[in-house]
């Protein structure tokens, strides 16, 4: 009895870190490869993103950005990409909801949106593909300003 209790809680407990394991989380991607040699990031926030208010309401009104991040890993090596590439295609955050997914030859690319209260609180674009890169955006940003960057001729009317 007790053999047969052990090997069922064996099992479910591989079953379960097979599982954990095919899940990347957009903060296990980024931190992965943040530290990898020619990996280039940019953190804009707090005061700066402060100081580009004027410049931001100037071309989106009501978009309210409080940070960017940026991680472009294209002066890395190949095999830095070839890493960042197969980790990226696993990228599954519970938290993200997938807004597009974009395949070409040479690049694919997911945006990836997390909402709360009817407003994208953050913005997770992934390009993979020679020239790998990881933006999120932090903030409160409403689905029709999203829409007015997107259509600008629309607002006209």
């Amino acid at each position: 009895m007790n053999k047969r209790l052990s090997v069922i809680l064996l099992c479910g407990l591989l079953a379960f870190s097979a599982y954990s394991q095919s899940k990347v989380s957009f903060e296990h991607l980024y931190n992965r490869f943040a530290q990898e040699k020619n990996a280039e990031k940019v953190k804009v926030g707090g005061l700066l993103m402060f100081l580009t208010k004027p410049l931001v309401a100037k071309y989106a009104d009501g978009l309210n950005i409080s940070s960017v991040h940026v991680l472009a890993l294209d002066e890395c090596s190949q095999d830095v990409k070839l890493r960042f590439n197969t980790l990226a295609e696993k990228l599954n955050d519970d938290k993200y909801e997938v807004l597009l997914k974009a395949n070409d030859k040479e690049e694919k690319t997911r945006i990836l949106a997390r909402f709360q209260n009817d407003a994208i609180r953050e913005l997770v674009i992934v390009s993979m593909g020679n020239e790998p890169t990881l933006v999120r955006i932090k903030g409160k940003i409403k689905p029709e300003d999203v829409q007015k960057l997107v259509n600008p001729d629309d607002n006209e009317q």
